[in-house]
């Protein structure tokens, strides 16, 4: 039995090396070497996600973000050194926001690697398709506000459902009963 359950185990592990690793951490992530991020740069497969990051502007959002971590940093350290001139936190903020820019890329090509594990070639030239449409791009500006909508109107409804739901159960279990004598 042992020895059945070691040939079944071979194979299985082998599968799974040939699997892209869905459950890679946020810290697996963040903590391979940068000879792994570099060999990420010229990967066909990566480019191609990196390419659906940039069509569906997730690429956007991550800038916007980017630069609202530069105004984090800059009010962080101007209250660790009052009495600086405007001129100084600008070049300051130029300094930041450059260091930040450059480490973006490295993000994205993380933010790529998620999606190259979740998606195959063929699957990705169709998100980028969509993404590149017209309607596709329509979507993608609206989504957050469709979203956003979408939350308020099912809480609405659940808020409204809610009485509706018991004053109707209440009265199927009321019908089954028999009158008290």
């Amino acid at each position: 039995m042992r020895k059945a359950v070691g040939l079944l185990t071979v194979p299985i592990l082998f599968v799974a090396a040939l699997r892209p690793s869905f459950s890679q951490t946020t810290e697996q992530l963040l903590a391979q070497p940068p000879e792994k991020l570099a060999a990420l740069r010229t990967d066909a497969h990566i480019q191609k996600a990196m390419k659906f990051l940039e069509v569906s502007d997730s690429l956007g959002v991550v800038l916007k973000k980017a630069d609202a971590l530069v105004d984090i940093v800059v009010l962080a350290e101007s209250h660790s050194h009052p009495g600086q001139t405007a001129q100084f936190w600008d070049g300051f903020r130029a300094m930041v926001r450059g260091q930040i820019q450059s480490e973006t890329q490295d993000f994205l090509l993380l933010s790529a690697q998620l999606y190259a594990s979740r998606f195959t070639d063929a699957e990705l030239d169709q998100l980028i398709a969509f993404y590149s449409s017209g309607v596709g791009a329509k979507y993608f500006r609206t989504r957050e506000q469709l979203d956003n909508q979408e939350t308020e109107l099912a809480s609405a409804w659940s808020k409204q459902l809610a009485p509706k739901v018991l004053d109707e159960v209440h009265a199927k279990m009321g019908a089954g009963k028999r009158p008290t004598p």
